[in-house]
């Protein structure tokens, strides 16, 4: 359909969508700045500002001493989003760790809950605890009516975008399981379900380390390997690039012999080869301990954890360098507890330099642990509910 036959609540839509990108993602940023930047006309822009600090949504900042007196609303008064204007629940599931956090609209975590649920496998079960920590966040730092936005959920699965469904999570014991709809029934809120690996590529892309890349080679590394490819600082979904766990795939190693992913690349081949049988037959959580462990012996300089960690590092740099022969990405992000490993990282570095010239960045993701699996999620939170859903809110 033509801009021009738009309905014109659709337009409106669009450029609020539009006004609150900028706020968000460069605030505090001027009403002229923003008209610039989205090509809208700058009395819309200062209508739509208008209505969103009306609903307290927005703030302005305020005139410094210096600056002499400024006019209410006007077009050079920076506007950044008021993180009193509501609350997200950011939650993380992972096969080793879950979280809940609470934020704000400055993606300020108010509060949160880590825990490892056991067993993992129990999908149901999970959701029912997932639940109660919410509800016990939010009891505790009740929003105003209507204020709590939704949830923005990362797990370590496949996702079907569109319904929010795990199609499979190998990691965890899942199969098919509709986790967005049990979300929802417990909890009464709208709820996004991603992908973690690609979840966390995009925050990155708008947040943090890859600001400003749009193609960007995601890879998540801890006891298993997940991949997901971003164009334009979009997904690009499983259609085109069979991302996800991808860690039972099979790939060729510096012996010659093939063998899976994971067993090259990921924890649980790492510790086979540094523990031997007693890394396959823990439970997933004395894994996740035992490669901890290991990474902080990598990085206090044990000679042959380091040497084990190279190994493995350059084995996944050697899949990086010949996806990248078909599409060249601008950044390899790599997150997971390996992204602290530097032996692990110099690895990637060096297959990627021996393969491709000029090389490709690597650069470590922030999202490492509970820590930032809550900066992720919050964020992507805000992001999802200011900028990608309809808002509908009352003045404050």
């Amino acid at each position: 359909m033509a801009r021009g036959t738009q309905p014109a609540r659709e337009r409106g839509r669009e450029s609020e969508s539009a006004f609150l990108r900028e706020v968000v993602l460069r605030g505090p940023v001027t009403r002229r700045e923003i008209a610039a930047r989205i090509g809208l006309d700058p009395a819309q822009v200062s209508r739509i500002a208008r209505r969103m600090i009306e609903s307290g949504l927005l703030d302005e900042r305020p005139e410094a001493p210096d600056e002499g007196a400024v006019r209410p609303g006007g077009r050079s008064r920076p506007l950044s989003v008021d993180p009193r204007g509501g609350q997200v629940l950011g939650i993380l599931i992972a096969p080793t760790i879950e979280t809940v956090a609470l934020a704000d609209l400055g993606r300020n975590v108010i509060a949160s809950a880590e825990f490892q649920f056991e067993p993992v496998a129990d999908a149901e079960g999970l959701v029912q605890r997932l639940a109660a920590e919410c509800r016990r966040l939010t009891s505790a730092h009740p929003a105003d009516p209507g204020r709590l936005l939704g949830g923005f959920v990362m797990v370590t699965a496949e996702v079907n975008p569109e319904t929010g469904d795990v199609w499979e999570a190998p990691y965890m014991g899942w199969g098919a399981f509709p986790l967005r709809a049990r979300l929802e029934g417990q909890l009464d809120l709208p709820m996004e379900v991603r992908m973690l690996s690609s979840t966390i590529g995009r925050a990155e892309a708008l947040f943090g380390a890859a600001r400003g890349r749009g193609d960007i080679l995601s890879m998540l590394c801890g006891v298993g390997i997940g991949a997901a490819v971003l164009i334009d600082s979009r997904y690009v979904g499983p259609n085109r690039f069979p991302g996800g766990p991808i860690g039972r795939m099979t790939v060729i190693g510096e012996d010659g012999e093939a063998a899976m992913l994971d067993d090259v690349a990921g924890g649980v081949g790492i510790l086979r080869r540094l523990l031997g049988e007693r890394a396959s037959v823990t439970p997933l959580s004395h894994i996740d301990l035992d490669l901890h462990d290991a990474i902080e012996r990598d990085r206090a300089g044990d000679p042959r954890v380091a040497a084990l960690m190279t190994g493995a590092g350059r084995g996944l740099g050697r899949l990086a360098a010949q996806h990248a022969q078909f599409v060249r990405p601008e950044i390899v992000l790599v997150s997971g507890p390996l992204a602290m490993s530097p032996s692990y990282m110099a690895g990637i570095r060096i297959a990627l330099s021996e393969s491709l010239t000029p090389p490709i960045e690597v650069a470590a993701s922030r999202v490492t642990g509970a820590e930032g699996g809550m900066w992720s999620t919050c964020s992507m939170a805000v992001y999802e509910f200011l900028v990608e859903r309809p808002l509908d809110l009352q003045p404050a």
